[in-house]
């Protein structure tokens, strides 16, 4: 498996998972201008994909909040994995690699790591993803959010 940063001639897959995967997406053509609106606000928003062979298996969608500080803000703003792959270690090595290369994004401009923020429904089995891979804690109950309560995660670094 590869981790790779997307590139824009694999919007059209990337957009599949996500409406494979979000109820937000109602249908293709919402979850592709969803896609290209994000993956055109690069490098704020940076996207990364796993690839083995020609297919594209899931992605990462990391997004900088609060601006191009010297002590960055991330969040976690997206991640997919096709129902096929789900449960193959997809989700792991999309945010453990796809984490290293904003680390050297931000050492390039000189800055560093402060923390990463994921969102995500109380009920979702992936906050011990977000736990055991990224070292996120949950801070806070957002009630009524998207389609229910939402935690909020953080992850802070040193």
């Amino acid at each position: 498996m590869q981790i790779k940063r997307l590139e824009e001639h694999e919007l059209n897959k990337v957009a599949e998972i996500a409406l494979e995967n979000f109820k937000g997406h109602e249908k293709h053509e919402t979850a592709l201008k969803w896609t290209v609106c994000n993956f055109n606000s690069h490098p704020r928003m940076q996207y990364f994909i796993a690839k083995e062979g020609d297919e594209i298996m899931g992605y990462i969608l990391w997004m900088e909040k609060g601006g191009f500080r010297k002590n960055s803000v991330w969040e976690l703003e997206q991640i997919a994995v096709k129902q096929i792959h789900q449960g193959k270690g997809v989700g792991k090595n999309l945010i453990k690699e796809s984490l290293e290369e904003i680390k050297k994004h931000l050492e390039e401009r000189g800055a560093k790591l402060k923390l990463i923020e994921v969102t995500t429904a109380t009920d979702n089995d992936a906050q011990h993803i977000y736990r055991k891979h990224l070292g996120a804690e949950i801070e806070a109950v957002v009630k009524d959010f998207f389609r229910g309560d939402e935690v909020i995660m953080i992850k802070r670094f040193d």
